[in-house]
């Protein structure tokens, strides 16, 4: 196949992929996910991590609420092959709602 033919296989899912050079010089696409990390102070990080990278952030972060592609998760069920689609990831503080 070339770059500018036709006969490329559908997109199936959107995501990020970005080039990555091996050691021995060989160029291999690797899924990136836009990871947004916030605090209970409103302070938020936004990193490109690998899906195995996700995963460590996502169990670090277990009680933090979690969203997949604008989707609610379970933290405990996120693992890097439930990654391996998804092009975004929000960890956030949980809401807390009353008087304290």
């Amino acid at each position: 196949m070339t770059s500018d033919s036709n006969d490329y296989m559908p997109v199936m899912y959107r995501t990020r992929l970005v080039d990555a050079v091996t050691l021995s010089g060989e160029v291999c696409m690797e899924h990136m996910i836009k990871v947004q990390i916030a605090d209970k102070t409103g302070h938020t990080q936004v990193l490109e991590m690998s899906p195995a990278d996700t995963a460590v952030a996502i169990q670090q972060n277990s009680s933090a609420w979690v969203y997949a592609d604008n989707t609610l998760v379970q933290p405990s069920q996120m693992d890097e092959a439930n990654l391996s689609t998804v092009s975004s990831v929000r960890i956030l503080p949980g809401l807390v709602g009353g008087l304290y």
